[in-house]
């Protein structure tokens, strides 16, 4: 039998160098033309729809930047939580900078400038780092102030590890979660592949998010 442009046979069928060169240039071309597709899913199966409803408490959840506190104070100020949790981890090496070495005494400082009373601002202090130990760290406080709503606000690109691991360690338990993410300029639908940390933000995440899996954290 003549070898085709397609295949020759030795010993087994095999494909020519010819057919894998045009299978290559193909899925490129495909890559290439649906460009804008691609990096948009990319963006949206990671970052949630917003679903901002009143809850008992609003969450400034994670390592957060003033975007996120002013959001989560204008929020409570419109009546959307009774409740206002932070969280952190210990600052490290800039502790000197602050007036407490944790990031939810130091959020809840900025909170409670913006004039918010400071028995409505409640810390979670953690006692190792990372957003299942925070989530671990909030059962006792929520159930003390009887929460059973609450409100997360953290940056876009967080929300959905967020949300999956609240969920799990909250599982079994009446307690509803609402989604407030914040948009971070370096990681936006259209301008996330456009810097290092847009790119660091996203595909860290998604690293994040198959870890958590399989710790069994989601």
């Amino acid at each position: 039998m003549k070898d085709n442009f397609f295949f020759r046979r030795k010993t087994t069928w095999k494909t020519t160098l010819s057919f894998k060169l045009i299978i290559f240039f193909s899925f490129f071309f495909v890559i290439v033309l649906f460009r804008d597709f691609w990096l948009q899913s990319i963006y949206e199966i990671l970052v949630p729809e917003p679903n901002i409803e009143v809850a008992d408490a609003i969450l400034i959840e994670g390592w957060t930047n003033d975007k996120e506190i002013q959001l989560a104070v204008d929020l409570f100020k419109r009546g959307f939580g009774k409740y206002i949790f932070t969280s952190g981890y210990k600052i490290g090496r800039f502790a000197d900078c602050y007036k407490s070495d944790n990031y939810a005494e130091v959020t809840k400082e900025q909170v409670s400038k913006m004039g918010i009373e400071d028995y409505k601002i409640i810390p979670i202090i953690q006692p190792e780092r990372g957003t299942y130990n925070e989530a671990i760290s909030s059962k006792l406080l929520f159930e003390k102030y009887n929460i059973k709503s609450v409100l997360i606000v953290t940056t876009n690109w967080h929300m959905l590890r967020t949300y999956l691991t609240y969920k799990k360690v909250f599982e079994g338990k009446p307690i509803t979660f609402y989604l407030a993410p914040v948009e971070a300029e370096m990681c936006k639908v259209n301008n996330w592949w456009k810097s290092h940390y847009g790119l660091e933000y996203l595909f860290g995440e998604y690293l994040k998010l198959i870890y958590y899996w399989c710790k069994g954290y989601i």
